[in-house]
């Protein structure tokens, strides 16, 4: 049995972006994370990784930290898949709009990095 863990809509500061200004000052980020495995996955730990990972670099591309997350989760609990949105939800263009983003997904049947 397969089982799929997530967390939606967790709004982050991240020290990320293409100008140096968005870096130092950082951005408001929306993050949804799903991790399919056969193993138990604590949505806490899961949690608390999104946080330290956050918390502790500093990102020129969002990319940067989706590709980190999945990483570190892959690390940790050998999963079957990995799915991360990241929405960057203050942009620097002159017409509005709710966000920007990106989404990577991981699957690979649990190989160890």
């Amino acid at each position: 049995m397969t089982k799929t863990v997530f967390i939606e809509g967790l709004r982050l500061h991240l020290r990320c972006g293409v100008y140096s200004e968005e870096r130092a000052m950082g951005v408001q980020v929306k993050v949804d994370v799903r991790v399919t495995s056969e193993a138990f996955v604590d949505y806490q730990k899961l949690y608390a990784v999104l946080l330290d990972i956050a918390g502790k670099s500093t990102f020129t591309y969002i990319e940067d930290f989706a590709e980190r997350v999945i990483e570190e989760v892959r690390r940790r609990w050998k999963p079957s898949a990995v799915e991360v949105v990241v929405s960057k939800l203050s942009v620097p263009f002159q017409h509005s709009f709710e966000s920007a983003g990106v989404k990577l997904r991981w699957s690979g049947g649990g190989a160890s990095l």
